[in-house]
């Protein structure tokens, strides 16, 4: 009985030994970092903090030294006064706790010398302490037996000079040791990471002859009896099938060869069908070899999915026009939304004579809610298309009146095919008719409703036309609140809050989109790998098969080359309405938009890779809420919050939407900003504030004249 060697075999045997080197450098890897981790958690963890703490230590001694001198001086309650009780109080009693939680890492000699210290210490602050008291109001410097005694305890050579300049000698000779504790761990990590470099030399050498030696065994071994294999399966992917070639093998291989061999065998009686199918002809009859056939019963399958896919081809292309017809709508509505002014009446009228004019209605009116007055809040007609004046000659409707008002409160589309009788009228050249259908859509953003448009059309309105003019509804909503907000902070500076609470909104909405888009495009990405995986499979099986399915896939390709161009579009309306940066989670300036580069007044050369920093205050650079902001948004929060800058000596204000952003293995790639410029609010508000100044002025004289 011959030997049988399988391919698992030899290829467990050549990479058991590639295994054995990976496993022994593995350990050493291991051993080297987790020896060089506890060094390094030493230094920083122990060493470090320690030789700090020692250091302030004996700087507060040093100051104390001065402040008694000072106390003993000054007559007054001085500052310096004020800083020696702060230490006495406080400041001495927060280095020791720190230094009592280092402590537990220290030697039984340094935990002693600490001991010593703070029982040095204590005897310092007593004397300190009788000089405080005996000197603790001004008549006290008068006592000329007091000022004696206080001068002549702060004296060189006297206790309190003595205490303190053994406190600082004991301090050095701690602080000393650590330093030479820092130096000896890190000269011991650099010879560690010597040897760690002398080793990763060596087992790449031996690794690559390794790695050689077992390439050229499986290279005769395997790839000779493989490629005969090879050569009749490419014939088979050409169509052709090739006489039955022995194969004197008793492993994996020869078995391989066996198989192909019954594989042609079943080819060729398949062959025939495969032909029709080919034909198109899908009613042609086939019996599968057997219940285990699956090349037969997959191509049963696939005559039954091919008349199923030439059914839903048609319906696939409806869906397509109705997302392409979608998709130009939204376009072209966010160019006209783009070029808002600050013109309600006419925004809202070029809005609904595109909107009536692209969904092929008759007759439409757009209204707003007018809530200048919180006591009387009503829906206004502003805009009207083809409407019979008699119908709406009062442009006032309260909540909760007709449908109109009804679709106000009920915060839900409205759409009806059975109108009521003399509800609205459609004149034209020959007379005038009764619409079929009528659709009411509240605009609303999130979830708060700005207005109602009422279409009516002689045609029903398709679902998707429905649907479009719900989306397009948020954007209405969002551009009549932004003109809105214009017109009210043009009439009050005071309500530039609000303006600010608005504008989050939009970039909330802005941003959430961006998301969506995002995780759209890692599931069509997922999508498309998965469907590859599957081709790639399928194409093993036949080639007609593949062809019916790369057809399958560039639809999808399509499908995805739209969503990225929708994606685009959105990510240019973001670009033309907020400035917009990057950031590094070190905090540098990757890439910026135009507009922000506008907003800053510099160039971009003079932005990239520096931080924040580098342009702001230094009191908002130490502040804790600007040192903490890096960390919180690597925790997954947002981040928004109004910054001062300085650009070339100018100052500007941004209002700054700080948000993590993820890579398709979600994980933190980089920071997105979106800014809004609020420098010119803030000029405002500084000159109403300087103007009431000047009138609380003026009033408070006008009251002194009259008294």
């Amino acid at each position: 009985m011959k030997l049988r060697l399988t391919i698992a075999n030899k290829i467990s045997l050549g990479f058991s030994s590639l295994m054995i080197v990976v496993i022994i450098a593995g350990i050493l890897i291991y051993n080297t970092m987790q020896k060089n981790l506890e060094l390094s958690h030493r230094i920083s963890e122990l060493y470090l903090p320690s030789a700090k703490a020692v250091n302030d230590l004996a700087l507060s001694i040093t100051n104390s030294k001065m402040l008694i001198v000072n106390w003993v001086a000054e007559r007054k309650n001085t500052e310096y006064k004020k800083q020696l009780i702060e230490l006495h109080k406080n400041g001495y009693n927060k280095l020791i706790k720190r230094l009592d939680s280092l402590s537990k890492g220290w030697d039984q000699e340094d935990i002693a010398q600490l001991d010593t210290i703070k029982l040095t210490v204590d005897k310092l602050f007593a004397e300190h302490r009788n000089i405080m008291d005996m000197l603790s109001t001004p008549e006290d410097y008068n006592n000329p037996v007091a000022k004696s005694l206080g001068s002549a305890n702060v004296e060189e050579g006297q206790v309190v000079m003595v205490l303190t300049d053994d406190i600082l000698k004991r301090l050095a000779v701690l602080s000393k040791k650590f330093d030479r504790n820092i130096n000896n761990f890190s000269a011991q990590m650099n010879i560690s990471f010597d040897r760690f470099k002398n080793f990763i030399v060596w087992i790449t050498v031996v690794s690559f002859f390794l790695i050689i030696i077992v390439a050229f065994i499986y290279s005769r071994a395997l790839v000779y009896p493989i490629n005969k294999i090879k050569r009749d399966i490419l014939l088979m992917s050409q169509g052709r099938i090739p006489d039955e070639i022995s194969y004197a093998r008793y492993d994996e291989i020869g078995e391989m060869g066996h198989a192909l061999n019954n594989l042609k065998k079943g080819l060729k009686k398949i062959t025939q069908f495969a032909n029709e199918i080919g034909k198109e002809n899908y009613d042609s009859e086939f019996t599968p070899l057997s219940a285990e056939d699956e090349l037969g019963n997959s191509l049963l399958l696939m005559r039954k999915n091919l008349k199923r896919a030439s059914q839903e081809a048609s319906l696939r292309r409806a869906e397509n026009a109705q997302r392409s017809w979608a998709s130009q709508g939204l376009a072209e509505f966010g160019v006209l939304l783009r070029e808002s002014k600050d013109d309600l009446e006419e925004l809202t009228n070029k809005i609904l004579t595109r909107l009536v004019r692209y969904l092929g209605a008759s007759v439409g009116g757009l209204f707003i809610i007018n809530d200048d007055n919180e006591n009387d809040v009503h829906l206004e007609l502003l805009a009207f298309y083809a409407y019979d004046r008699r119908k709406y000659l009062n442009k006032r409707i309260e909540i909760g009146e007709n449908l109109v008002g009804q679709c106000v409160l009920e915060n839900e589309t409205i759409y009806m095919n059975d109108i009521p009788k003399d509800y609205v009228h459609i004149t034209y050249g020959l007379g005038k008719d009764d619409p079929k259908s009528l659709l009411i859509v509240p605009l609303k953003l999130n979830e708060k409703v700005y207005g109602v448009v009422e279409l009516a059309s002689f045609e029903e309105f398709e679902p998707y036309k429905i649907e479009f003019v719900e989306k397009i509804g948020e954007s209405i909503a969002s551009t009549i609140s932004s003109v809105k907000i214009n017109i009210h902070t043009a009439k009050l500076l005071q309500e530039s809050n609000e303006k600010s609470e608005r504008l989050t909104k939009q970039e909330e909405e802005t941003r959430r989109q961006i998301e969506e888009m995002q995780k759209s495009l890692k599931e069509i990405k997922e999508r498309e790998e998965k469907l590859k995986k599957e081709n790639s499979e399928l194409f093993n099986k036949n080639k007609e098969e593949v062809f019916n399915l790369n057809e399958l896939n560039n639809k999808i390709e399509k499908e995805m080359k739209e969503i990225s161009a929708k994606y685009s579009s959105i990510m240019d309306a973001v670009d033309n309405s907020v400035g917009t940066y990057y950031l590094s989670f070190s905090g540098e300036i990757m890439e910026a938009n135009d507009r922000f580069i506008k907003m800053t007044g510099i160039a971009f050369s003079e932005l990239k890779d520096r931080k924040l920093d580098d342009f702001m205050s230094e009191e908002k650079i130490q502040s804790v809420d600007h040192q903490n902001f890096i960390s919180d948004l690597l925790s997954g929060r947002v981040y928004r919050n109004l910054n001062q800058y300085y650009f070339d000596q100018k100052e500007k204000w941004f209002y700054e939407t700080f948000t993590p952003l993820y890579d398709e293995n979600d994980k933190f790639s980089r920071i997105v900003c979106l800014v809004f410029d609020m420098t010119e609010n803030v000029e405002r508000e500084r000159e109403l504030r300087t103007e009431i100044s000047r009138a609380n002025e003026i009033i408070k004289k006008l009251k002194d004249r009259m008294l």
